[in-house]
């Protein structure tokens, strides 16, 4: 399976490659800045431990120096941080001098923030991943006025796209067939306000795969907790039709209803489970 999201690669390695056995052997980080240095440790928790100096500004179970960008005439050191959980990527901590010899920091995202820095020469903006029926602020982030409200980010798709675009490339993560403005009204029309949630439980999936003539279908998880509510998405293009289904407690919950799925489509079904 794959989150469908975008992670940065160098937290995916970083990420794979940070076991207890070889963490043990990484020596210190070291990186010059505002006229002292910025270290990434590594303590007996296996923790990333960030200090300027000596003193601590930053901690988690992945640590990475990013870059040094310009903001409102700071010098302003971008890092990640983050514990590695699946299909998240990690926060960002913003390390700037504060005048006196020392630095100050602040630190974007939450358990799963999922928002790239974008750097202007006045501040950057944190642009989140939307998915299918999702809403996300942007958040603005200077030296001198810190976070900031920049705008909303909704989830859109690809104007004036049809069934037979799909139909050119149907191997794709699931996610991306919500893109399609044809899907997209199909799967909005069956699924009305539960197209969040749906589409929650298809972050994690394996691509669409044929399941016979025309059919391709995916199952996918929730991140963070998979098995607990994942989601089942069945196209037919001859038909250019799709049928959903979503693990809800102990019951599977079926759009359109049972008696209007096809007999392929119903066998796919079953990999969630006792209906």
């Amino acid at each position: 399976m794959r989150a469908h999201n975008r992670l940065s690669a160098a937290f995916i390695l970083a990420a794979a490659l940070a076991t207890p056995a070889q963490a043990q052997e990484q020596a210190p980080q070291q990186y010059p800045f505002a006229g002292g240095v910025i270290e990434i440790t590594e303590n007996a928790d296996y923790l990333k431990v960030v200090t300027f100096n000596g003193r601590e500004i930053g901690r988690d179970y992945f640590a990475f120096f990013d870059r040094v960008v310009t903001v409102e005439d700071y010098e302003v050191a971008l890092l990640s941080l983050g514990d590695g959980g699946n299909a998240c990527a990690p926060g960002t901590l913003m390390v700037w001098p504060d005048g006196e010899g020392g630095v100050k920091a602040d630190k974007f995202g939450g358990d799963c923030p999922n928002a790239t820095p974008a750097v202007s020469d006045f501040r950057i903006l944190f642009v989140p991943w939307v998915g299918p029926g999702e809403e996300l602020p942007i958040t603005s982030w200077s030296p001198t006025d810190g976070f900031g409200m920049a705008g909303v980010l909704r989830f859109a798709a690809e104007p004036d796209t049809a069934w037979a675009d799909l139909a050119k490339e149907p191997i794709a993560h699931p996610i991306d067939y919500f893109s399609n403005a044809a899907f997209l009204e199909n799967a909005s029309a069956m699924l009305g306000e539960e197209l969040y949630d749906y589409a929650l439980g298809l972050r994690v999936s394996t691509d669409m795969e044929p399941i016979g003539d025309s059919f391709y279908a995916a199952r996918g998880c929730v991140p963070h907790d998979c098995g607990g509510a994942d989601s089942l998405l069945v196209v037919d293009f001859n038909r250019q039709t799709a049928w959903f289904a979503q693990q809800r407690g102990q019951e599977t919950v079926l759009w359109p209803a049972r008696a209007e799925w096809p007999e392929a489509a119903l066998d796919a079904l079953h990999s969630l489970g006792p209906l």
